[in-house]
């Protein structure tokens, strides 16, 4: 699929040729933030395909980087009720995920469910027995909730809202791939645990960016993706270019959400090194290797 295939345009894109620098290094060292990211995942006719959503140029951290649904961790997604959400063993989500407690093993599964229809307007989810849809996702409860999710302004506690509408948080459909901190230096950091899920085919036309922290979203095999970084088209940060590598040893979404949960991913915390080659800098990944840009 090409790099010019979008979804929920809204205008043109950074100029590759000036990109602006992902992070900003002010030398301290700040503590990283817990927070969850999400590769959503489908078949397209070259391969699987996940999602990826251009940030604003002008946003904080990663402005104009082609990035997963993701976000920070809330105080809410760690006090969730526990019959909120079916799927995950907490004992070995707190195992797997490398934390000391299942509520904060727990609370990144709902974090990434929570981004991922905040930003995406995917709901892993089901009410009762029944598998969410399209319809569901366009009604207006859906798109008020999402909405208010959205804006910055609005303190919006989403756990009143999922039980009036009888739903359960699907965590099952989530599988543990990958855990990147960013290295010491930048003056954002955060400590992500990568998921992939498959999106439900009855939610597919459902799809779409948020358009509060992004300009588009489009679909994109790992090969395209990786190509349109390194042709300039696109900027994609260390961690999710890794993340596409790795995505791309596999032929299909089934595949592939059986590799990660089977544990067949790279789970170990990876911390890269900030290192300053010729006055420029870049990356290094902690088991060595050339450094790499940022």
């Amino acid at each position: 699929m090409s790099i010019d295939d979008s979804v929920g345009e809204t205008g043109s894109a950074a100029d590759p040729n000036v990109p602006p620098p992902p992070f900003r290094f002010d030398g301290t060292i700040a503590a990283p933030v817990p927070s969850a990211t999400v590769m959503l995942l489908r078949d397209g006719e070259d391969g699987v395909e996940t999602f990826l959503l251009e940030r604003h140029v002008d946003s904080d951290f990663a402005g104009g980087a082609l990035v997963f649904p993701g976000g920070k961790v809330d105080d809410r997604d760690i006090d969730f009720p526990l019959d909120g959400w079916v799927g995950c063993d907490a004992e070995a989500a707190m195992r797997d995920l490398g934390t000391d407690s299942e509520r904060e093993a727990i609370g990144l599964y709902i974090a990434a469910v929570r981004e991922t229809f905040e930003e995406a307007g995917i709901l892993l989810a089901s009410r009762g027995t029944s598998a969410l849809t399209a319809d569901d996702l366009a009604s207006p409860s859906f798109q008020v909730a999402r909405a208010r999710l959205s804006d910055r302004g609005d303190d919006f506690d989403w756990r009143p809202w999922l039980a009036q509408e009888d739903l359960t948080l699907a965590l099952g459909t989530l599988a543990f791939a990958a855990w990147w901190t960013t290295p010491e230096g930048p003056h954002k950091r955060f400590d992500t645990r990568f998921f992939w899920a498959r999106v439900p085919q009855a939610q597919l036309s459902a799809l779409t960016p948020n358009l509060v922290e992004v300009v588009h979203g489009r679909w994109l095999t790992p090969a395209a993706a990786i190509a349109a970084h390194e042709s300039g088209e696109a900027m994609i940060i260390y961690p999710t270019r890794s993340n596409l590598a790795a995505l791309d040893a596999f032929s299909t979404a089934e595949a592939a959400w059986l590799g990660a949960a089977d544990g067949r991913t790279d789970r170990r915390r990876i911390q890269p090194v900030v290192v300053n080659v010729d006055g420029q800098l870049m990356v290094q990944h902690p088991d060595g290797g050339p450094p790499v840009a940022v």
